[in-house]
C-alpha cells in the first residue's frame, strides 16, 4: 500500500508539475502576443495618430498597395453635374476647365510618402472616403458638395488675379453655394506642382477661410445690433441715436483722434443715416454709449472669438480683445482695434441677419457614398440667435437703405441689404470687403489688397444680378 501510494503521489506531482509548465508556457505566449498586439496597435493604430509621420508611414503603405488600381471618388456639385473625377486606375481625379481652377484652392490635394503626407482642401482632408474606402471596382466613395458650379466659375472669373475671395451662402440653411480664392497663383487642381512650387507668398492659403484681419465698418452691423438691442431692452426713444457729427471724435483719456474717411464731417445724423455714409466718429461714440459688455456680449452671440469648425474643409478662427480703455471699445466699435476675422465669419454673420437674427452652421459637404449606403449626410442646424426679430427687422431697413446708396436700386437689383468695409492692416495693406444679402442669398467680396471698400460694389452688383438670375 506504501509503495502504491508513494506512485501515485509521484504521478500526481509530476501531473501536477507539467500542469504548472503548460500554464507558465500559455502565460508566455499569451504575453507575447499580447505585447505583439499591443505593439501594432501602436505602431499602427495609436501612434499615427499623435505622430504625423508614423500616419504618414502607415498610409504610404495603403496608398502604395493600391495606387494602380484605385479610382479616386468624384466630386459632384448641388445640381449633379461632376466637378472632377478619375478617368482611369492609377490616375488622381481630374477638373474640366475652368473648374480646374476655380475649384482648386477648394479642393485642394493630396500626396503621401513614407514619411510626410501632404494634404489641402476637400481631397486632402476626405482622403479616407474617396481614395481608401473603396467599392468592388476599387472607386472611392463619391462626395456631394453643397455649391453651384456655373456659381463658382462666375465668382472665380470675377476675381480674374485680384488677391481675395468672393463666399456665396444660402441665407436659410448656411450652405457654402460658392467659396472662390485668389491668392496670386493660376493654381491648376489638375497639376499640383502649379501651387507647391509657388514662390508666392501666403499662396497656398484659401482666401476666405484662412486671413484673419479687421472686419473695418462691416463690424458696424454688429455695434449697431447691441445699440438696437439696448434701445428695446431699456426702452429708449429713437432720439438717443442722434448724434452731431464735427469730424473728429475724441475717447475719454485719449488724445488719439478718430477720423471719418476723407475727413468729413456729417453734423446732425442718424443711427441709419451713419451706416449709410459709413461714418466712424458715430460708431466710436455709439459703441461707447452702448458699453463695452453689452458689446461684447453682442459679439459673443455672432460667435466672435470662437472657433467655427466647417466639415470636411476647415477650421475658421477669430479674436477680440476690447481691453479697458475707452479709445480701445471706440476704435472696436467701427471695425478696429484687435478685432480679427475671416470673411467666411463676416459672411455668417450677415446670413444671421439675412435669417431673422438666426446663425446657421455653414457646410460645403451634403453628402458622401459608395453607391450602396450613405457613409455621411449633412444636416442643417443653428449655432446662434444673434437678435430678436424686432432689432432685426430695424437693422434690415438700415442695410436695405444703405445698399440703395451703393446703387443697388430695386428696379435693377430687387432687395439686397449691404455694407462696405476698408480694413487697416499691418504692412500697411488695406482688406477692403463688401457683404450683403438678398432675399436668398449671403454674399462677400473681400479684396486683400486694396484701396477702399467702393472699388468692391461693381462686383457685387455683378454677382447680384447672376444670383437673381438663378432664382
Amino acid at each position: 500500500m506504501q509503495i502504491r501510494r508513494r506512485l501515485k503521489s509521484d504521478s500526481d506531482q509530476n501531473a501536477s508539475h507539467s500542469a504548472s509548465r503548460i500554464r507558465l508556457t500559455m502565460i508566455g505566449c499569451t504575453a507575447v502576443c499580447v505585447g505583439f498586439a499591443a505593439a501594432f496597435g501602436y505602431r499602427y493604430g495609436i501612434r499615427p495618430v499623435i505622430d504625423p509621420s508614423a500616419a504618414a508611414y502607415v498610409n504610404s503603405i495603403r496608398y502604395d498597395t493600391i495606387r494602380d488600381s484605385v479610382l479616386e471618388g468624384s466630386y459632384i456639385d448641388r445640381n449633379g453635374n461632376v466637378i472632377l473625377s478619375a478617368d482611369a486606375p492609377g490616375n488622381p481625379g481630374t477638373a474640366a476647365y475652368p473648374q480646374n481652377y476655380s475649384f482648386a484652392y477648394l479642393l485642394g490635394y493630396y500626396s503621401v510618402s513614407s514619411s510626410q503626407e501632404n494634404m489641402y482642401g476637400l481631397r486632402g482632408n476626405l482622403k479616407d472616403y474617396t481614395l481608401f474606402h473603396l467599392d468592388e471596382n476599387n472607386r472611392g466613395a463619391s462626395v456631394s458638395l453643397t455649391v453651384d458650379i456655373g456659381l463658382q466659375d462666375y465668382c472665380w472669373q470675377i476675381l480674374g488675379n485680384t488677391d481675395g475671395s468672393i463666399i456665396v451662402l444660402d441665407n436659410q440653411t448656411g450652405a457654402i453655394l460658392a467659396l472662390a480664392s485668389s491668392s496670386g497663383v493660376a493654381y491648376d487642381v489638375n497639376d499640383v506642382s502649379t501651387l507647391l512650387e509657388s514662390d508666392v507668398e501666403g499662396s497656398q492659403y484659401r482666401r476666405g477661410t484662412y486671413e484673419t484681419d479687421p472686419p473695418g465698418s462691416t463690424f458696424k452691423i454688429v455695434t449697431a445690433t447691441a445699440a438696437l438691442t439696448k434701445q428695446k431692452e431699456e426702452g429708449l426713444d429713437d432720439s438717443w441715436f442722434d448724434y452731431t457729427d464735427y469730424g473728429s471724435y475724441y475717447a475719454e483719456g485719449s488724445d488719439f483722434e478718430i477720423t471719418n474717411w476723407a475727413d468729413l464731417s456729417y453734423g446732425q445724423i442718424s443711427l441709419e443715416q451713419a451706416m449709410n455714409s459709413s461714418v466712424n466718429t458715430y460708431f466710436a461714440d455709439l459703441g461707447v454709449r452702448t458699453g463695452r459688455e453689452r458689446l461684447e456680449e453682442t459679439a459673443e452671440k455672432f460667435l466672435i472669438g470662437k472657433d467655427i469648425e466647417i466639415p470636411f474643409l476647415t477650421t475658421i478662427h477669430s479674436s477680440m480683445d476690447i481691453g479697458n480703455k475707452q479709445i480701445e471699445l471706440a476704435q472696436a466699435s467701427f471695425g478696429q482695434g484687435k478685432t480679427q476675422i475671416t470673411p467666411l465669419h463676416i459672411a455668417m454673420i450677415t446670413q444671421s441677419v439675412a435669417n431673422t437674427g438666426h446663425m446657421m452652421q455653414p457646410y460645403i459637404v451634403s453628402s458622401i457614398g459608395d453607391g450602396k449606403i450613405p457613409l455621411y449626410k449633412a444636416f442643417t442646424h443653428r449655432l446662434s440667435t444673434t437678435m430678436d426679430p424686432d432689432v432685426n427687422e430695424k437693422l434690415k431697413q438700415i442695410l436695405h437703405s444703405t445698399a440703395v446708396g451703393y446703387g443697388f436700386d430695386e428696379y435693377t437689383y430687387g432687395n439686397v441689404y449691404a455694407k462696405t468695409g476698408t480694413a487697416e492692416c499691418v504692412n500697411d495693406r488695406i482688406h477692403t470687403y463688401i457683404t450683403g444679402f438678398t432675399d436668398e442669398y449671403t454674399f462677400v467680396v473681400s479684396y486683400n489688397n486694396s484701396s477702399i471698400s467702393t472699388v468692391n460694389i461693381p462686383a457685387a452688383q455683378a454677382l447680384v444680378q447672376y444670383l437673381n438670375s438663378m432664382n
